[in-house]
């Protein structure tokens, strides 16, 4: 069995675990992220999403920081935040989807920071886990630009954005960060659509960014002293189309939604949802693994090879 599928098969005996019979490691959850993550900000401005979108998520079901969330016993509701009547946040989860890395707006990145340190005086959490997962919208958007050298600053932009946010929270007091980093948009249905050469162009942008994207965390690593998690969404994602019939995919390349009319969806079979997102059962295997990475991440002075070989 190789190594993916053995980490894999642990993150699937994790999610048959009771809740009660796993450690709770961290007081809280507290996510700032995008599309993937949102469980409820963006609807509670734009109005709620239509069936089969789950609960106002991207999906068809509970999405990766759920069963994240869930397997480390916390919880991961909407902040809300972006609701003018509220006068503080309902809960930890700060994703909205459209948000930016790189951008200034009231739901990009710097704004989530904002309204989850400002509720707090300005203090994070030092017992909390922070999940800091972003920059695909920017990637996105650097996939459709043609022009090499704005595109690459739009990435520069997204990295630095995800290294002031890691400053700050650190700053005030956080401990624990886990910085995921992104998938291949290339694979994304609406873009194999699209043909050869710009689906070459969005693999390249993205394998820029991932780079950009660690070259960043080891530089803060060294700055600052606090525990990073990292995890490789780009890897997991590649590994799951191309061991899918593991875990009973059948269709690795389309939309699900785009085959529904033909009666040809399911969703449990399929890795995409529509045209830009992954189905719930992706998102499943997704954060049961992220879960297995916290849990079983090296203890201090432990190696990752130690870890690995128990």
């Amino acid at each position: 069995m190789n190594a993916f599928l053995k980490v894999s098969v642990s993150a699937l005996a994790l999610l048959l675990l009771p809740v009660t019979a796993q450690a709770k490691p961290f007081t809280q959850l507290v996510a700032f992220s995008g599309a993937l993550t949102d469980t409820g900000n963006f609807s509670s401005v734009k109005g709620d999403m239509p069936a089969p979108f789950y609960k106002n998520r991207t999906t068809n079901g509970p999405v990766a920081i759920d069963v994240l969330a869930e397997r480390l016993g916390l919880e991961a509701k909407p902040s809300m935040h972006l609701v003018k009547q509220a006068k503080k946040p309902q809960g930890t989860n700060y994703a909205v989807v459209d948000a930016l890395a790189g951008g200034n707006g009231p739901h990009d990145l710097p704004a989530q920071i904002s309204a989850h340190l400002d509720s707090r005086g300005g203090k994070a959490d030092p017992d909390a886990l922070y999940f800091v997962f972003i920059g695909g919208n920017d990637v996105v958007m650097a996939a459709m630009t043609p022009d090499p050298q704005k595109a690459e600053a739009m990435l520069d932009k997204a990295v630095a954005g995800i290294e002031t946010a890691i400053h700050e929270l650190v700053a005030a007091g956080a401990r624990t960060i886990m910085a995921p980093d992104f998938i291949d948009v290339g694979m994304a249905p609406a873009v194999r659509g699209m043909g050869a050469g710009p689906q070459a162009w969005a693999t390249r942008m993205s394998d820029s960014y991932n780079a950009k994207f660690n070259t960043m965390l080891d530089k803060v690593e060294k700055e600052k002293s606090f525990e990073l998690i990292r995890w490789e969404f780009s890897r997991f994602v590649k590994n799951v189309a191309a061991h899918g019939e593991e875990f009973g995919f059948t269709n690795m390349t389309d939309s699900c939604m785009a085959l529904k009319p033909a009666g040809k969806c399911d969703f449990d079979k399929f890795v995409f949802f529509n045209e830009q997102y992954p189905t719930a059962r992706v998102h499943e295997l997704m954060g049961s693994a992220m879960a297995l990475a916290v849990l079983e991440r090296p203890a201090d002075g432990e190696t990752e090879a130690a870890v690995a070989a128990k």
